[in-house]
């Protein structure tokens, strides 16, 4: 990544520490005066993605994750690993400048703790705090409730320009790590920083120029489409936030398991099925195709050269299925997997991110930016699974783990989204919107025929 380095005074020039600091992700250096430097890093093709989110109207782009606890954790404790989380992942402390293609991400002091961390001693504050959001013109870029009661919960939120999904399960982990390290010993600093590149090169480089042809020309349409089925929502202008969860209980959650084995399907293929077999039933749609995007962890493709970053590595592909009058729950399961392996068999979700990366190296980041802001749709109906909340990373030591789950950002209307997260031995189902009250029985419905088209599989 090309980097340059702007002086407002000869003495930058002669500060040799300041120089030695630089990194490779530095987009530019200003404000010297001899004793502080403002850093300045280059935003990358996601962060512009996911805040143009928010003009176009399609969701808030925030991750959130829920903790729940046997017992108490210890508070101070608790601050000082956040703390320590955040001089550790750097840009969870810098603020974001728009300035359209050349925005980027600016060093700042963190004055203000409370917008970092703050304590709740009740359901409905803890509610409230998890159905809100980071501010990137002002940061942090994450923010964590403690909720304390007899058993202790936390939310944090991210927010989704800085990482996706996978990167929110890893810094949970990495959270629970430093409190757990910093329980048995208060002077403990953490010895690296995670702060390197964070473009998508290390997905797109080791591609050939023939392969990526071939992808672009077979997968065309394999991006974020708008879509023309629309879930049934209200029109009331009064809408709140709202995160709806449905947590499938451990007989059922071991019968998809066991279901999926018997089969030789993934839980994504019989979740998927479920899920369209659900809207085909809610919006009409049965003897009629219905397609929607899904999320795909796009670090399947990094192989062993591992992710020095916080970052977004998440790309989408779409599904196409019609669910006929009558068929049984394996007939369509059927149908998803077949489609699914094809798409694995044919660089599952790599056409998103070469597009991308050729639109910015063609046109340059100023145009291409514009070019990106007038050509995004936004999917009306799209599903995410964020996978599997590994219990064995998610420790905090002398506080065991009872539950957890994450989800994305809270949708606008008419836009909708199911997310799915796995922990232990249960799985929990999200449905996320700024709505009315109509709007949350619109959505209680459909986890409630979610959770019945699940069961009807045992």
């Amino acid at each position: 990544m090309v980097f340059q380095i702007f002086h407002s005074q000869s003495l930058c020039l002669r500060n040799q520490s300041v120089k030695n600091a630089l990194g490779t992700n530095l987009y530019a250096q200003k404000e010297c005066a001899g004793i502080g430097v403002k850093m300045k890093y280059k935003s990358e093709i996601f962060d512009h993605v996911l805040q143009l989110y928010e003009t176009t109207g399609f969701n808030d782009h925030q991750l959130h994750c829920v903790i729940r606890f046997t017992n108490k954790l210890e508070v101070s404790t608790m601050e000082a690993a956040l703390i320590q989380f955040v001089k550790m992942v750097p840009i969870m402390s810098r603020v974001y400048r728009n300035n359209n293609g050349n925005a980027y991400w600016e060093d700042t002091k963190m004055d203000n703790r409370s917008d970092l961390f703050q304590i709740v001693h009740s359901e409905d504050a803890f509610y409230r705090f998890t159905c809100s959001r980071t501010v990137e013109e002002t940061g942090p870029q994450i923010k964590v409730c403690l909720l304390s009661m007899e058993k202790d919960a936390l939310s944090i939120i991210i927010n989704h320009m800085v990482t996706d999904g996978g990167g929110l399960k890893r810094c949970v982990y990495l959270l629970s790590d430093l409190y757990s390290r910093l329980l048995k010993n208060p002077e403990y600093v953490p010895d690296k920083t995670i702060d390197g590149e964070r473009s998508i090169s290390g997905v797109v480089d080791g591609i050939r120029y023939r392969d990526r042809i071939k992808i672009l020309l077979h997968n065309n349409k394999d991006n974020n489409q708008a879509g023309a089925c629309k879930f049934p929502m209200s029109t009331k202008k009064a809408v709140t936030p709202f995160i709806l969860t449905r947590k499938l209980p451990r007989d059922r959650y071991v019968g998809v398991l066991q279901y999926g084995n018997r089969h030789k399907v993934t839980v994504n293929d019989v979740i998927l099925t479920a899920y369209f077999r659900v809207l085909s039933d809610m919006l009409d749609k049965r003897e009629k195709l219905l397609s929607f995007p899904i999320m795909i962890d796009m670090r399947r493709y990094l192989g062993d050269k591992g992710e020095n970053a916080m970052t977004n590595m998440s790309s989408t592909v779409i599904l196409c299925v019609t669910v006929n009058q009558g068929e049984d729950f394996n007939h369509t399961l059927m149908k998803v997997h077949a489609q699914m392996k094809a798409k694995k068999e044919n660089y599952l979700g790599l056409s998103t991110h070469l597009k991308l990366s050729a639109v910015y190296k063609i046109f340059g980041r100023r145009l291409g930016y514009i070019l990106l802001r007038k050509s995004l749709k936004n999917p009306v109906i799209c599903m995410t699974n964020i996978g599997i909340i590994d219990a064995e990373r998610l420790k905090f030591e002398g506080a065991p783990v009872e539950d957890a789950y994450a989800c994305g950002a809270i949708k606008y209307r008419p836009h909708f989204q199911m997310a799915v997260t796995s922990f232990k031995d249960s799985m929990t189902l999200c449905v996320n919107l700024y709505g009315s009250r109509q709007d949350q029985d619109n959505c209680t419905t459909f986890l409630n025929h979610m959770e019945e088209e699940l069961k009807s599989i045992n």
